[in-house]
């Protein structure tokens, strides 16, 4: 289990099944929350880069899975964090209990093997999480200057990643894919077929690194090794890195504005 910086204001939390990561932005904002009792792991490698519970102010859940969403409440309870995730898998995380998909797909049989030594027999349940805000696609989120959601179904129904534009641009693949053994579809998925729109969908953004729920993040030339692997030899255009979004109010609810740059 370990902590590494990523960019200047991105870290990398090695939560050993399962990777969370941390926007330093004077406030911290958490994405996933590893299993369930990895709590008080994820508050030391926020202490052994100086900072304490009362500085988590918000939690972005890619989805519902207990090796993301396992210790949201925990999190939530000792440190006041509001929780954002998509309103499809909302009603698991509250319950405390997350299905396993009836007929999981795998693309190789060493997916397959993985899943059934370490997926399939796993509990379901988690500690139940009120959900503060829900999110859907193309949300910017007043958060590091603004970060994009992306709803990218297949693996789960309500999956989010996240893209935050930067001096480097990064995207928060979750579990559309991974890299454990190099860049690589993810363990299963519910739905194969809109798991590859989703992964084509992401291949369309200009990013740099690219950060996964499981695997190591690239740190670099990560959009164009996205294009080379999920639509073929489609040209990366890497063109128009993305601006700053802007805060605006809406609906009681302070969002953040899209930038007048198009992805």
């Amino acid at each position: 289990m370990s902590i590494r910086r990523i960019t200047g204001n991105v870290y990398e939390l090695n939560l050993g099944k399962s990777n969370a990561f941390l926007i330093d932005d004077e406030k911290l904002t958490l994405i996933d929350t590893g299993e369930p009792d990895s709590t008080g792991l994820i508050l030391e490698l926020l202490q052994s880069i100086g900072r304490g519970p009362d500085d988590l102010k918000n939690i972005l859940l890619t989805h519902s899975h207990p090796d993301h969403s396992g210790s949201a409440a925990d999190l939530k309870a000792i440190t006041g964090a509001k929780v954002y995730m998509h309103a499809a898998e909302k009603k698991w995380v509250e319950a405390g209990y997350v299905p396993k998909p009836e007929q999981p797909y795998f693309t190789g049989m060493v997916n397959r093997l993985i899943y059934r030594m370490f997926i399939r027999d796993a509990p379901g349940s988690i500690t139940p999480c009120r959900i503060d805000h829900l999110v859907e696609d193309g949300d910017w989120l007043p958060i590091g200057g603004g970060i994009q959601a992306v709803h990218v179904p297949g693996h789960s129904k309500g999956q989010l990643a996240f893209f935050f534009p930067g001096a480097k641009n990064v995207l928060f693949a979750a579990d559309t894919c991974d890299n454990l053994f190099g860049l690589g579809y993810s363990t299963f998925y519910e739905d194969f077929p809109t798991g590859e729109r989703s992964l084509e969908k992401l291949a369309t953004f200009d990013f740099d690194v690219a950060c996964f729920g499981h695997g190591k993040s690239i740190m670099r030339g990560a959009g164009a090794k996205f294009s080379r692997k999920f639509i073929g030899h489609h040209h990366h255009s890497g063109a128009h890195p993305h601006p700053k979004a802007t805060v605006v109010a809406g609906d009681g609810q302070e969002k953040v504005s899209a930038p007048e740059t198009k992805i």
